[in-house]
């Protein structure tokens, strides 16, 4: 738990660094580091918390692009469970194998964010423009989610050993032991 909150908290300060970084780069040269993150840990964490935070980082996304609410949210929690039965059939720990999950998912993010929009009224568009933006930034996840899954399994295994470990407390019944 305290693992995801790290995380999601380190999610938030992407998504923001990222958005400072947009009003000078071009849009192929800023990689979504929120759903890099969303793989890591569906990679390394798994589970209800992680799901969670994967959620929560979506709708931050949407709150801080204006797009409509529960857009990223949604593909978010499917690209995390995506990751997660992926990881469950084939070997998603080598650099290779995460850096081609990341640029598949990413073009698939990519455009069902486009379809998404078109089917909320927007014009679809998908042009050349927008195909080799959308391959750019594939190939810059491919290039840095090897670097975010090292940073999510370092995160987490620094706050796994912070947590207190649970014990189990011996209760009295009374009953002598055979």
């Amino acid at each position: 738990m305290i693992a995801a909150l790290a995380l999601f908290v380190l999610g938030l300060l992407a998504m923001v660094a990222e958005g400072a970084a947009a009003s000078f780069l071009p849009a192929a040269f800023c990689p979504d580091f929120a759903l890099l993150l969303v793989i890591a840990m569906a990679l390394d964490l798994g589970g209800g918390s992680a799901l969670l935070a994967s959620a929560a980082l979506g709708y931050a996304a949407d709150v801080l692009s204006g797009a409509p609410l529960g857009q990223h949210a949604l593909l978010h929690v499917l690209a995390f469970g995506a990751t997660s039965a992926a990881n469950r059939s084939l070997e998603l720990r080598t650099p290779l194998a995460q850096a081609t999950l990341a640029g598949v998912l990413t073009l698939l993010n990519g455009l069902l964010l486009s379809l998404i929009a078109s089917l909320l009224g927007a014009a679809l568009v998908v042009d050349l423009r927008f195909a080799l933006q959308l391959i750019l930034q594939a190939a810059l996840s491919c290039v840095l989610a090897p670097l975010v899954c090292a940073l999510v399994e370092a995160v987490a295994s620094r706050t796994r050993e912070e947590e207190a470990p649970r014990r189990s407390v011996p209760l009295p019944s009374g009953r002598r032991p055979i």
